[in-house]
């Protein structure tokens, strides 16, 4: 068993934690409004320059630059979060990387290991079809990753987490609906376009949601069970 030492830190870490669920909220919010926003703007370029598809397509560039541009997306928005934390944590004359911050890295690292890792492998591994599966891989990963931060965030956190999960699970389900479909039509191209809505409807769509339910509307205000 670790020493009293230790364990009495870890449980101050955990309280510090509990105490800033409405700080990490208001910091939260924002990023999830420009991740969105990012999201929606790229998903959409992306819905009409690949919409319609005839048969026959050549879709060696899709699987390129739909993993450039949403990990891309993923860039900016982990940038904006950085420095809203930076900017929160000078405003309280708080290290940028605190021991509360790097409990909480250290809950999300796991699942975002692994949405890194199966990302490399369907690009660099798999096939064009197993590629489109990456937007359920990545739902999966993030969702369980917010989870994995609940016994020290604002309730509205693990609840956007079983949103992705959920629809992460979902996916599976309606790629496999869209793999039996083209089967039968012979030649239409589907998947690419239904991948790419995926990632708009969850990562555009559930973030902005989030940030319109969670946006601080006071400093004070605590996330109870009136506050999403």
């Amino acid at each position: 068993m670790p020493p009293r030492s230790e364990a009495e830190e870890h449980l101050r870490i955990i309280r510090s934690l509990m105490e800033k669920a409405t700080i990490y909220r208001a910091i939260s919010a924002p990023t999830a409004l420009i991740g969105g926003l990012c999201s929606v703007l790229f998903g959409l370029w992306l819905h009409f320059r690949w919409r319609p598809l005839p048969r026959g397509t050549d879709e060696s560039e899709f699987p390129r630059i739909f993993i450039i541009g949403w990990v891309g997306v993923l860039v900016v928005t982990a940038f904006a979060n950085a420095v809203f934390i930076r900017n929160a944590a000078r405003r309280r004359n708080e290290p940028f990387i605190s021991p509360a911050m790097r409990k909480a890295l250290w809950a999300l690292l796991p699942a975002m290991l692994c949405g890194g890792f199966f990302g490399a492998a369907f690009t660099f591994i798999g096939s064009d079809s197993v590629r489109w599966f990456l937007p359920q891989v990545w739902m999966l990963c993030y969702g369980l990753g917010l989870l994995a931060t609940a016994q020290f965030s604002p309730r509205s956190i693990p609840v956007l987490g079983w949103c992705f999960l959920i629809a992460g699970l979902l996916g599976f389900g309606f790629d496999y609906w869209l793999l039996i479909s083209e089967y039968f039509r012979k030649g239409d191209t589907h998947r690419p376009i239904a991948a790419n809505l995926l990632m708009l409807a969850t990562f555009g769509g559930f973030h902005l949601i989030y940030a319109a339910f969670t946006w601080p509307r006071t400093a004070s205000q605590s996330d109870s069970g009136v506050t999403p």
